[in-house]
């Protein structure tokens, strides 16, 4: 561990301002807002399966995260060696391994690009994950162990939990999403923190949506680039207007969190796919409008 916690502060002398706002920038990657953009925009725009597929990925990949460090208890490098100066301490919270932004963005890139199987993502997708893990160094926020095994797990798991969605979706048992329901619920007697309470939260409104969509929604991506343009924008910004407003009438509470991301998760999967649906079928108005406006040409997804 000393030679770890002696590269941290090796690296601390190259710190300079320029490449802590590059730094302090990439590490923003492996935060909730960027994977949420995403999720949104794959499931909304381009390939609902595939949103499904990455969405259940990559919250489950947080749960695993978030459980793995409450049973190891690995203390920050901070903490280890009061030497070393963390920038951005406010993104370093609870335990150290494995390194939670280093397996959000790895687990997102990963299931991202086996999800949509496109060649020109593997590059920039290997060089974000080696980025992410850089930050996380250069900021003193976790140990090469850390960022090695966040990113190990995170790419692990992955392929472990597109085995679980290609096998509920091969055999219809889709019961077996209860095989992490039910443990990350448990979990929330036992992980009290904010952090977690969200995860919980987004997850079950991911699976309520998932569940609803086979049988009664069955929203299809569709239409042209305006109309999916509009989609995105509409439903980021309503998903941004539930987040202000919940947190603004119940206030931070570990319940409070919960129900947010609960409401967020099934705006995502539930509210916004119906408001498509109807907005876009055939005969609306809005279909109508976009016709006669003349932009047919459909995204080549």
């Amino acid at each position: 561990m000393e030679y770890m916690l002696a590269m941290l502060r090796w690296i601390q002398t190259m710190r300079n301002p320029l490449l802590d706002h590059f730094f302090i920038g990439v590490t923003i990657l492996g935060e909730e807002y960027f994977a949420i953009a995403v999720i949104c925009l794959i499931l909304w725009c381009v390939n609902k399966k595939a949103g499904y597929r990455i969405g259940f990925a990559y919250i489950s990949s947080w749960i695993l995260n978030f459980s793995l460090k409450e049973i190891i208890h690995l203390p920050r490098p901070f903490e280890l060696d009061k030497r070393i100066i963390p920038l951005r301490p406010e993104t370093a919270t609870g335990y150290s391994f494995p390194s939670g932004h280093t397996q959000s963005l790895t687990s997102l890139v990963t299931a991202v690009m086996l999800a949509l199987k496109k060649k020109w993502m593997y590059l920039p997708g290997i060089l974000l994950i080696f980025l992410i893990a850089g930050s996380r160094l250069y900021l003193g926020v976790h140990t090469l162990l850390d960022v090695t095994g966040g990113a190990l797990l995170g790419i692990s798991w992955i392929f472990a939990a597109n085995i679980i969605f290609d096998y509920a979706e091969s055999t219809g048992r889709k019961a077996v999403f209860l095989i992490i329901t039910v443990p990350m619920l448990v979990g929330m007697v036992f992980i009290l923190t904010n952090e977690y309470y969200k995860i919980a939260g987004t997850f079950t409104g991911l699976m309520l949506g998932y569940f609803l969509d086979s049988f009664y929604i069955k929203y299809q991506v569709q239409g042209n680039i305006r109309q999916r343009f509009v989609n995105y924008i509409l439903g980021i910004a309503v998903l941004l207007l539930i987040k202000t407003l919940v947190k603004k009438v119940l206030g931070d509470s570990l319940p409070a969190d919960f129900l947010r991301y609960f409401l967020i998760g099934t705006w995502i999967t539930v509210l916004a796919p119906m408001l498509f649906n109807k907005m876009w079928r055939k005969g609306s108005k809005y279909t109508q409008r976009s016709e006669q406006s003349g932009h047919t040409k459909t995204p080549p997804f």
